[in-house]
């Protein structure tokens, strides 16, 4: 096999973000007397969507990400809330909801099998490592890169740059494995190094990036590195 080292996404790679988005919501809402509904969530991670694109581009930071989702969320309804407040309720919540998406347990293990892993996340230091806790996968990751410790986010090269002076492995037997085209195979563009794009749910590719690989679930991300 070519490829040993694998960095690996997390949200929607590995995480249910969704379910564990929809329940913080829902609970953080609840909070307020708020009402909830799925076209809610939807209008929700539309505004969650645009403001992590802008995080991404370093438009934002980590902390004006938070509050801004929601002020666009609550002035698109009409709704007088306090952001920052239903924010911290929702993100308290987010931080112990470590569900995996089907089959992301067997996945995980039979990467283990195959190498390293690495997890590379856009994600909150507290969010992701009380995810990683809560959903015991923890025993299967050799690291644990998060852009708010390093300083700078995916898919900027620096990310990465400072991702393999840490791991110290060879470029070329490392391949980035993610769900997002504008921050995971984006930023393995621009770190120069492969990519396996994972794409179940069939989605177009864009000119802005360039996967090495297209993966359309977890069997065919195992067969691509076992047949690299």
């Amino acid at each position: 096999m070519r490829y040993h080292y694998f960095l690996l996404d997390a949200d929607e790679t590995v995480f249910d973000f969704i379910a564990s988005s929809k329940e913080s919501l829902r609970y953080a809402l609840a909070q307020f007397s708020l009402p909830y509904s799925d076209e809610i969530y939807s209008l929700f991670k539309k505004h969650n969507d645009a403001v992590w694109r802008e995080y991404e581009r370093g438009a934002l930071t980590k902390a004006q990400l938070r509050v801004k989702r929601f002020e666009c969320f609550f002035a698109e309804q009409g709704v007088i809330a306090d952001a920052a407040s239903v924010d911290k309720i929702y993100f308290d919540k987010l931080c112990t909801t470590g569900y995996l998406l089907d089959g992301a347990d067997a996945f995980l293990s039979g990467l283990k099998e195959r190498g390293e892993i690495y997890m590379i996340t856009n994600g909150t230091t507290a969010a992701q490592e009380g995810r990683i806790g809560a959903s015991g996968i923890g025993k299967y990751l050799d690291g644990v890169f998060i852009s708010d410790e390093l300083g700078v986010a995916k898919p900027h090269r620096e990310f990465f740059d400072q991702v393999f002076s840490a791991v110290r492995k060879d470029k070329k037997r490392c391949v980035v494995i993610g769900d997002s085209l504008s921050s995971d195979i984006l930023g393995a563009n621009n770190a120069g190094v492969d990519s396996i794009w994972y794409n179940p749910k069939g989605q177009k590719e864009e000119s802005f990036a360039r996967p090495t690989f297209t993966a359309g679930g977890y069997e065919d991300i195992l067969r691509i590195i076992d047949e690299s």
